[in-house]
C-alpha cells in the first residue's frame, strides 16, 4: 500500500512538473510570439511611414515666381498690342529675391527655363544633391517676340539669386556650367547623376489683372498656374510673408 501511494505521489509530482514545464513553455512561446508580432507591427509602421514620406517628396512642388499682368495695350480693333507683367522671383521660403517689370509685344507670355531632373527613386529618398528638379529661369518672350530676343531673367551659367556657397550650390553651379553637354550627352548626364536636362517653356494667353504662379514639381517640370482674379495682389507684399 505504501509503495502504491509512493507511486501515485511520484506520478503526481512528475505530472505537475510536466504541466509546469508545458505551461511555462506555452507562456514563453506566447510572449515570444507577442514580441515578434509587436516587432512586425513596428516594422510595418516604419515602412508605411517611409513610403508616405517618399510619396510626399515625389508629390511636392515649390513656387519659383509670381507673375501679375499689370497692363495691356489694345489697338482700335480690340487686339492686344503689348503686355506688361511684373515678374517676382521667389526663394525657397516663398520670399521675394528679385523682381522685374517686363513689356513684350502680343498677349501670349512664355517663361523659358533650363531644368535638370533626377531619378525618381533619389527624389523619393530625399537625396541631398538629387532630391528635386532644379530650375534656372532664363527669359520671357511672347507669341510676337522671338525667343532669341526675349528678356533675360537670370544669366545662364550663373548661380541664381539667393544661392549660397554651399556644396549643394556649387554642385548646381557645375550643372549649369555644363548644361548643354549634360543635356546632349548621356554619358556625362549619368556621371552627374542626371536623368534628363532640357530647356522648357510654359506659356499662356493673358489679360490685364491675371495672376499666375510659376511652380516646379520635385520630380517633374515647371507649370504656370492661374490664381483667382479675386486674390489679393502680391505686388508690394512679396518678401513680407
Amino acid at each position: 500500500m505504501a509503495a502504491l501511494l509512493r507511486g501515485i505521489l511520484v506520478t503526481a509530482i512528475a505530472a505537475g512538473v510536466v504541466l509546469f514545464i508545458f505551461l511555462r513553455l506555452s507562456i514563453d512561446q506566447r510572449q515570444k510570439a507577442l514580441e515578434e508580432i509587436e516587432a512586425l507591427n513596428q516594422e510595418l509602421e516604419q515602412r508605411i511611414a517611409q513610403r508616405e514620406a517618399m510619396l510626399d517628396r515625389l508629390s511636392r512642388s515649390r513656387r519659383l515666381a509670381h507673375i501679375e499682368v499689370i497692363d495691356q495695350a489694345i489697338d482700335a480693333a480690340g487686339e492686344p498690342l503689348e503686355t506688361t507683367i511684373e515678374f517676382i522671383e521667389l526663394n525657397e521660403d516663398g520670399r521675394e529675391i528679385a523682381r522685374q517689370r517686363i513689356t513684350v509685344p502680343g498677349a501670349t507670355i512664355y517663361v523659358d527655363a533650363w531644368t535638370v531632373k533626377f531619378d525618381h527613386h533619389q527624389v523619393a529618398e530625399g537625396h541631398p544633391m538629387h532630391g528635386r528638379t532644379l530650375v534656372l529661369l532664363r527669359r520671357i518672350f511672347s507669341d510676337s517676340l522671338a525667343p532669341r530676343d526675349g528678356i533675360e531673367l537670370d544669366t545662364p551659367g550663373a548661380i541664381p539669386p539667393g544661392y549660397t556657397a554651399s556644396d549643394v550650390s556649387r554642385y548646381e553651379q557645375g550643372l549649369w556650367e555644363q548644361f548643354w553637354q549634360i543635356a546632349t550627352d548621356s554619358t556625362i548626364a549619368r556621371a552627374m547623376g542626371v536623368r534628363v536636362a532640357q530647356g522648357e517653356a510654359v506659356y499662356k494667353p493673358v489679360e490685364k489683372g491675371d495672376q499666375y504662379e510659376l511652380i516646379v514639381d520635385a520630380a517633374g517640370g515647371i507649370s504656370l498656374m492661374p490664381l483667382d482674379r479675386a486674390a489679393p495682389s502680391a505686388l508690394g507684399s512679396a518678401g513680407h510673408e
